[in-house]
């Protein structure tokens, strides 16, 4: 015999706990009874016409808002003034400006190492280069860049 039948011979199937008569019956109104009362549905106001347009005009404001960024951007990145559709006066013009003047034009033929050679065999020493390129070489590299006595 296994443990669950000795337990239901010995003590039965009928649990000790009991329902009194008609407790489901009046459970039901009793509960409702205390309840608090039901909030009312609020009954929404007429809305006004700023109240009406609002969405619109802030979806408005945000398109003009990212098109007024985008525009800044693409001025600011210069991408607008040369393009291959541009005559060539147009090119010649933006040429002759001093901003395309410090420019230098690099072909995509030579490799970094072609192009630092080229530029080393033009210079004698770091003092030349200095002047010509504008910049001064920190002095905890002077030693390592061969840098002539002054």
């Amino acid at each position: 015999m296994k443990e669950e039948e000795k337990i239901i011979m010995r003590y039965g199937r009928k649990g000790p706990w009991s329902v009194p008569e008609g407790y489901f019956d009046s459970v039901r109104l009793e509960v409702l009874e205390n309840l608090p009362e039901y909030p009312a549905k609020p009954v929404a106001g007429q809305m006004t016409r700023w109240q009406r347009l609002k969405p619109y005009v802030y979806l408005a404001a945000m398109f003009a808002g990212i098109w007024c960024m985008m525009q800044m951007f693409h001025q600011m990145s210069g991408a607008g003034k040369l393009s291959l559709d541009n005559p060539p006066e147009q090119i010649a013009a933006l040429m002759s400006e001093p901003e395309m003047t410090d420019v230098y034009m690099i072909p995509s033929t030579i490799s970094d190492v072609e192009l630092l050679d080229d530029i080393s065999s033009q210079y004698s020493s770091i003092d030349d280069f200095e002047k010509d390129f504008g910049v001064e070489i920190a002095p905890e590299f002077e030693n390592a860049v061969g840098k002539s006595d002054k």
